[in-house]
Order: structure tokens, then C-alpha cells, then sequence
């Protein structure tokens, strides 16, 4: 799979930067296509994921407490935007630290099941960002990728081909 990590300019800010994933071939990143297939359903709640994520980018950083940690193997980074309750959405990233997150794609999820694993969306969305993960934690230990000075960009080749 060949992909780019490719900065979203108007949702990052002075205290983290936002990217998103584009596979090889498309035209719109992982989250244009969240906000392409949600956004007439579930306009509310992606009013809300856009107005957390200004506030993360601008005002707090990537606080642990926004996410929902732990929704891959250990140590990928994988988590979910924590939504508000009562909403439907479940968006899928991956954290670095409070400066950096990579946003994936995500949908509803049902408030009747309890795992990812039970929507094959969902499941399908977790597993994508997951084997990303893994070519971005390589490319970081190969030092193919590494973090700007001020942790708030990647700097070095953003095209992967596995």
C-alpha cells in the first residue's frame, strides 16, 4: 500500500499540527472521505470533531484525556477522538505525544455494540491505520521520517510504499 502523510494547514496551529493519510490513487485524504461520508447524517457531530480539533491544534495540544487510548497493539499509538456522549462517530488516529495526530477514517458506531470489531467499518478503518502505523513507526527508527525541532511537524520523505 503507498501512501502520503499530508498536513491539514487550516486545523493545525501553534500547539499541535494535524495531518491525514492519502492512499495512493485517491483524491481525498482518509479524513476528507470521514467528513465526505458523514457529513449530511451526522452534521452536528462533525461541527463538534472540527471544533475539538481547532481547540487541540490552537489552545490545549494533544492531551491524552481527548482520546481513547489503546484501540491498537501496544505502543502504535492508535486511539479514537473521544465524542461526545450521546454521538455516533468514532474517528480513528494516531497520537504522538501532545504535538502531533494523524488522522485516519472512522463512521458511526453504534451505541448496542461494545467493540470496533463488531462493525466491519469500523473494524475495517482500525486495521487501514494500523498497518500505516506500522510503516511510520519504521520509517521513524530507520530515520527515514523524524520530528521538526518543535515536535510539530514531520520533516523528511512523507511518501510510503510498502
Amino acid at each position: 500500500m503507498q501512501f502520503e502523510l499530508v498536513k491539514i494547514e487550516e486545523l493545525s496551529g501553534k500547539k499541535a499540527s494535524i495531518y491525514s493519510i492519502l492512499l495512493d490513487g485517491e483524491d481525498e485524504s482518509l479524513f476528507e472521505r470521514f467528513l465526505s461520508e458523514n457529513s449530511n447524517t451526522f452534521k452536528n457531530e462533525i461541527f463538534d470533531i472540527l471544533s475539538r480539533l481547532r481547540t487541540i491544534a490552537n489552545k490545549t495540544g494533544a492531551r491524552e484525556g481527548f482520546f481513547k487510548l489503546n484501540e491498537g497493539k501496544p505502543g502504535d499509538g492508535i486511539c479514537a477522538l473521544y465524542d461526545q456522549p450521546g454521538s455516533n462517530l468514532r474517528l480513528y488516529c494516531i497520537r504522538f505525544g501532545h504535538e502531533l495526530i494523524i488522522l485516519g477514517g472512522g463512521g458511526p458506531k453504534s451505541k448496542s455494540i461494545r467493540a470496533f470489531q463488531e462493525d466491519e467499518k469500523l473494524e475495517d478503518e482500525n486495521y487501514r491505520l494500523r498497518g500505516i502505523a506500522q510503516q511510520i513507526m519504521k520509517a521513524l527508527r530507520e530515520k527515514d521520517i523524524r520530528f521538526s525541532r518543535d515536535f510539530l511537524d514531520f520533516e523528511g520523505d512523507l511518501i510510503f510504499e510498502e
